[in-house]
């Protein structure tokens, strides 16, 4: 009689995952944004909303993080100095013409926004100005161009590329208008 192929077999042990140094697979959140621990720490501000190439490289210079520092390489002390300097950056004396905004029309003050924060005061500052029916808030509220480009070849704008281009005329068209004469 044959065996039967369903028969018991061993049980292969589940084998567990190995652990993983936390170092190495590390992501970190920061400023509503998370960051890959892999990559240089200059590099991953960049990528955060409202951190520009400058003021990277001055945060950097501030707590005095190497350039080429990863992410992963921070201790949690440096990690947590690095999130109080992005929310109070006068305490770490960063010139204010970094600042993304600068002397706020209630206030006065100047202040750098980071992310969504930057996002919705963006948004209620261009619907403050569309409210007021200014020059510039008339060219905002119908999308138009409000620094000074050209506007009679349209070009790029909110909608994409937008109308056809002047004294263009396709070959055929011009034989048959051509002919017509």
């Amino acid at each position: 009689m044959q065996a039967n192929k369903h028969s018991a077999k061993p049980v292969k042990e589940l084998k567990k995952p190995e652990k993983q140094d936390l170092q190495e697979r590390k992501i970190v959140r920061i400023a509503d944004t998370d960051l890959d621990g892999s990559k240089k720490v200059k590099d991953l501000l960049r990528s955060i909303v409202g951190i520009s190439f400058s003021y990277s490289n001055a945060l950097m210079k501030a707590l005095k993080i190497s350039d080429d520092k990863k992410l992963q390489d921070l201790s949690e002390k440096e990690l947590n100095e690095l999130k109080e300097a992005l929310n109070d950056p006068f305490k770490y004396k960063i010139p204010y013409w970094l600042f993304n905004w600068r002397k706020d029309e209630t206030t006065g003050l100047n202040a750098h926004l980071l992310s969504n924060e930057l996002k919705s005061k963006i948004t209620m500052h261009i619907q403050q100005i569309k409210s007021s029916r200014s020059y510039r808030g008339y060219r905002h509220s119908f999308n138009y161009k409000m620094r000074g480009q050209k506007v009679k070849s349209r070009g790029a704008n909110f909608y994409g590329r937008v109308g056809s281009s002047l004294g263009v005329i396709k070959k055929k068209e011009q034989s048959q208008t051509g002919a017509n004469k």
